[in-house]
């Protein structure tokens, strides 16, 4: 993004288990960007098919989003957050909230350029806080304090009152924009930020990775996709790890989320909820079968396993594909249920699949080990 950013738009992420599933709340997250997008830009006089914010929806796939969002933090001048039962009990966007705050020393200076948003109502006794500061932006309208915007947004009967709040919102996010510091301080890196959720979740989300690390790839295999560690593996060209793709996706859904790259670290998987990633190329050597055997028993049953390739490596065709469908052969052989085994190979599916894969994982541990 080039020019001024006036504003950050933070939200809690949702999950559609299906295409075909009527529009959740990142979608309606989304067309209020899109609007107040064009309100900031009218007010400043800009061309308004240039960006003035930002949301987490305009990053391409498989970004790296511990890097690019608190370099998006860093430049934008306001931050504004869709308040929400998920927002308020999630880590990741109370850590954008957090990471934003931290560009300043001063905490009432950090929280002058925040503002609260009544995305989603939630109960008067929680958050009282929250609930006051978000409620201030829709004071007079009443179908703001018992709707939220989200409804707002939504519902064609509300309209009126929607681009009242709208207009609201992008004058207050004017305003304080013309207020604050240039240049903006840095934000804080994700990583140095602590920001726990009003609720813990309980599910500890784990990802485990069986797959070559570039020491010992299998013969003839090129060494391009793998790093010092199986947790380096990075199937599909994009830089970003595969498992740190998927656990910060669990994160941004509301799980805390670990990576784990070593055999003997199978039995963390009975923590929690838990996906099994496995590179196909890890049965190309004369031992690699019989060794996924042996692994496959030690992988618990609620836990959901994804054999990941990329169909555009040119050994994919040449071995790979093979390959893939005699790793989830053998996995079978070993006990574990094909409806367990996802096949993914492209990164564009990966990325539509992730937060369902996740979301069933973790109703797949809460309805299987639970009653052990």
């Amino acid at each position: 993004m080039t020019g001024r950013c006036y504003f950050y738009l933070s939200y809690g992420h949702s999950v559609r288990l299906r295409a075909d599933d009527r529009p959740g709340g990142d979608h309606w997250a989304g067309k209020l960007f899109t609007e107040l997008s064009v309100e900031v830009a009218r007010l400043v006089g800009a061309d308004r098919r240039a960006p003035v914010g930002f949301c987490d929806n305009l990053l391409p796939p498989m970004t790296d989003w511990r890097t690019a969002l608190p370099a998006a933090l860093g430049r934008a001048d306001v931050f504004v957050a869709l308040c929400s039962p998920d927002y308020l009990t999630k880590g990741w966007p109370l850590r954008e909230r957090a990471s934003f705050a931290g560009r300043y020393a001063d905490p009432g200076t950090a929280e002058r350029f925040q503002v609260p948003v009544f995305w989603v109502p939630w109960p008067r006794g929680e958050h009282p806080g929250e609930r006051a500061a978000a409620l201030r932006l829709g004071a007079g309208i009443p179908e703001y304090a018992d709707e939220g915007l989200q409804a707002l947004t939504r519902l064609a009967m509300h309209r009126r009152p929607y681009r009242a709040v709208l207009r609201r919102l992008a004058y207050r996010i004017v305003t304080l924009a013309a207020e604050a510091p240039r240049p903006a301080p840095p934000a804080v890196a994700f990583d140095r930020v602590t920001a726990e959720p009003g609720v813990p979740t309980g599910i500890l989300f784990t990802v485990a990775v069986l797959a070559p690390q570039r020491s010992d790839v299998p013969p003839g295999r090129s060494p391009r996709a793998y790093g010092p560690a199986p947790r380096a593996w990075t199937p599909h060209r994009t830089g970003l790890p595969v498992a740190r793709f998927v656990a910060d996706v669990a994160e941004r859904l509301g799980q805390p989320a670990r990576v784990v790259d070593r055999p003997g670290d199978l039995a963390l998987l009975a923590d929690g909820a838990a996906l099994v990633l496995i590179d196909p190329w890890s049965a190309a050597t004369p031992d690699g079968l019989e060794r996924l055997s042996g692994l496959a028993t030690r992988i618990p049953a609620w836990a959901t396993v994804l054999l990941v390739a990329d169909r555009t490596d040119p050994q994919y065709a040449a071995r790979g594909a093979r390959l893939h469908h005699t790793v989830a052969d053998t996995l079978v052989a070993a006990g574990i249920a094909r409806q367990r085994i996802a096949l993914l190979r492209d990164a564009d599916r990966l990325v539509e699949r992730a937060p369902s894969l996740i979301d069933r994982a973790c109703a797949a541990y809460r309805r299987t080990a639970w009653c052990w």
